[in-house]
């Protein structure tokens, strides 16, 4: 391209700024050519004078190679391989404006040769993406992120066979290709089946988080409070029970988190955590607790965990979090994106705090230790496979109702063997150097700690196991190799038993402030504000909440309700030829996102089928809204009790 940008590049640039970094005279190893074909008027890309495609008829490869692909038009279309620029060109014009199509190449000299023949005219139409060289794949990684899922079916991928058969680097590419997507539509079916449960949830227990016991509080309170401390953070793997003498040996010398299902493993082990992290929303999650004595051990639950839980005066304090995910868009912005129901929390809690999870409870519970502080994590169960051929550690609430299930007939063994034979397996590297049996789920899990260490580098991650899968980028340790690393950690004290979270007392005002000035428990708080200005809306209580904030939000909810019906009936009555989408109640709507994520399902139900004519499309958009309206209001009907109407 000339040193003159003209004016379709200039206005390419303007739009995908990060194009225009590919021509900064990068320096290549190889000689990058564009070649002519012996057909008139057709190119192949040379490498060291080796051509990448055919060298008489690209443009017949590149069809004949297409017809092998059926690609729809709610399909993410991406190529590896820009060795034929012919088969550019046919996916282009095979596929509709706005489909996203990403082509992807080895490196970043190779575009400037491509440039004004092949890749100008391509990247002018909306939806047409380039990714090319090592620089550029965080880029690209970050844009499949970003993608919004909700409108695309499916993945297909195109390989240049000459590029993708010569170049590892495609198949690495590939593959984390196909582990974001997967992801991506697993997140996806998760909101089908219990987004409307997480808003019901969070509306229950951001309704009720003034009222006590258990008293609840925002993790916030803890954010960096404990740096330069060390954490272990216990799963229910198969391998948690032979490492429990480790934990009980180091005891002192770390902070103990507990998922859900391992709790009951530490407790007949006589280890008492010191937080115990639940995620379920659906109240299952109840029989990992049933049964025992929890008053000293805080719950650290996302605000979507069941009410049923969260009301038993078993835990004497409750830390609340809301699930927020980080991304950078297509625009490079950076986005948060809340799990459903958590943009409530602002109306109750000053600041909730918000934890990137990547599915499970061990991957918020890893999170929460972050943003609290810690400096070193020591995993210990965090199998994330069947060790053993087992699922989870003997002790859970699992394995305790399995055991009720065995007979001459039917081992525990077979229990388990049974389960994991449903399962779609793979064998995975292990921490001992051979091979050991994982599914889908756990790898997805796998791959989200492996992110997540690449982006904590201030962190010191360790893996007490000798059994599980390979978490690349934690080591893993044997237990005595761990013990003798936590050698020079001094016992800690438990400095966090002094802070109202643990000791769940509630100081007033100055003598609040005065017990815990100076160890960082008061941050955030005006406390001579809170005395002056007690019956003003706006003032933070100790707990961090919004006095009277849940009864307003109940009204609010109540209200919203109200409104959008009257608003229907008015649609239904003055309307016959409108689209339903573009009324003053949906436009509202949009405004108030735990509407709207009550009916995403049905909202991604009408952009795959265009088809449908508008009376339809009416009728099953205010169908599906009457029907979440009753779902929500059976959910607040009994906390009408709660908060009577005056009068």
């Amino acid at each position: 391209m000339s040193q003159m940008i003209d004016p379709i590049s200039s206005e390419i640039f303007e739009r995908k700024p990060y194009l225009q970094n590919y021509f900064k005279n990068f320096v290549s190893d190889h000689k990058w050519e564009l070649a002519s074909a012996k057909k008139e008027g057709e190119y192949y890309v040379s490498l060291d004078g080796n051509p990448l495609s055919s060298s008489f008829s690209p443009l017949t490869q590149a069809i004949r190679l297409l017809e092998t692909y059926s690609l729809k038009a709610t399909d993410i279309v991406i190529l590896f391989g820009l060795g034929n620029p012919h088969l550019l060109t046919n996916v282009n014009e095979k596929l509709n404006p706005g489909q996203i199509v990403i082509f992807v190449g080895e490196e970043e000299t190779l575009v400037p040769i491509l440039w004004d023949t092949f890749l100008k005219p391509i990247l002018q139409v909306p939806g047409r993406h380039l990714f090319s060289g090592e620089l550029f794949y965080p880029l690209f990684f970050n844009y499949l992120e970003s993608l919004p899922i909700e409108r695309v079916s499916g993945l297909k991928i195109i390989r240049n066979p000459t590029d993708t058969n010569r170049n590892p680097i495609y198949k690495e590419l590939e593959d984390k290709t196909q582990t974001v997507f997967s992801a991506k539509m697993s997140d996806l079916l998760t909101k089908f089946e219990f987004e409307r449960l997480w808003i019901k949830n969070s509306v229950y227990n951001l309704v009720h988080a003034e009222n006590s016991p258990p008293i609840k509080f925002p993790i916030s309170f803890l954010r960096d409070k404990f740096k330069g401390l060390t954490a272990v953070l216990v799963s229910a793997g198969p391998s948690l029970r032979k490492n429990l003498s480790w934990l009980q040996e180091v005891r002192d010398k770390v902070f103990i988190l507990s998922c859900d299902t391992s709790l009951k493993v530490l407790i007949k082990a006589g280890i008492k955590a010191d937080g115990v992290v639940t995620l379920d929303a659906q109240t299952n999650s109840f029989f990992h607790f049933m049964g025992e004595s929890l008053r000293e051990i805080p719950l650290f639950a996302d605000l979507v965990s069941s009410p049923t839980l969260l009301r038993e005066p078993m835990f004497q304090t409750v830390v609340h979090s809301v699930t927020a995910k980080y991304q950078v868009d297509a625009e490079g912005s950076l986005v948060r994106e809340v799990t459903a129901g958590g943009e409530l929390a602002e109306h109750v809690f000053q600041d909730v705090g918000d934890i990137q999870s990547g599915g499970s409870v061990a991957t918020t519970a890893f999170d929460m230790l972050r943003f609290i502080g810690f400096g070193s994590v020591y995993f210990l169960g965090q199998d994330l496979a069947y060790s053993g051929r087992e699922i989870h550690s003997t002790g859970t609430h699992h394995n305790e109702k399995w055991l009720t299930l065995v007979s001459r007939k039917n081992s525990l063994e077979r229990i388990n063997e049974v389960i994991i034979r449903k399962r779609e397996t793979r064998f995975v590297p292990s921490c001992s150097g051979n091979e050991v049996l994982t599914d889908y789920v756990l790898d997805l899990y796998r791959h989200w700690f492996e992110e997540s260490a690449t982006s904590v580098k201030e962190m010191s991650l360790w893996n007490v196991n000798e059994d599980g899968a390979e978490i690349v980028g934690i080591p893993s340790l044997s237990p005595k190799a761990a013990k003798d690393k936590l050698t020079s950690v001094p016992n800690h004290h438990y400095p966090w038993r002094d802070h109202p979270i643990w000791s769940g007392i509630l100081a007033k005002d100055k003598v609040f402030a005065g017990r815990y000035e100076g160890k960082g428990l008061t941050k955030g708080f005006d406390t001579k504000k809170t005395k002056q200005n007690r019956n003003d809306r706006e003032t933070i209580t100790t707990q961090g909440t919004i006095p009277k904030s849940g009864e307003g939000l109940f009204q609010k909810i109540k209200t919203d309700l109200t409104f959008i019906e009257s608003k229907l009936n008015v649609f239904e009555m003055e309307t016959s030829d409108t689209s339903f989408q573009d009324s003053e109640i949906w436009i509202w709507m949009q405004s108030e996102s735990y509407l709207r994520r009550l009916i995403r399902k049905t909202e991604i139900y009408l952009l795959r089928h265009k088809d449908l004519d508008l009376k339809r499309k009416n009728q099953i958009l205010i169908q599906s809204i009457r029907k979440e309206i009753r779902y929500l209001k059976r959910s607040l009907y009994p906390m009408m009790d709660s908060f009577p109407e005056k009068g």
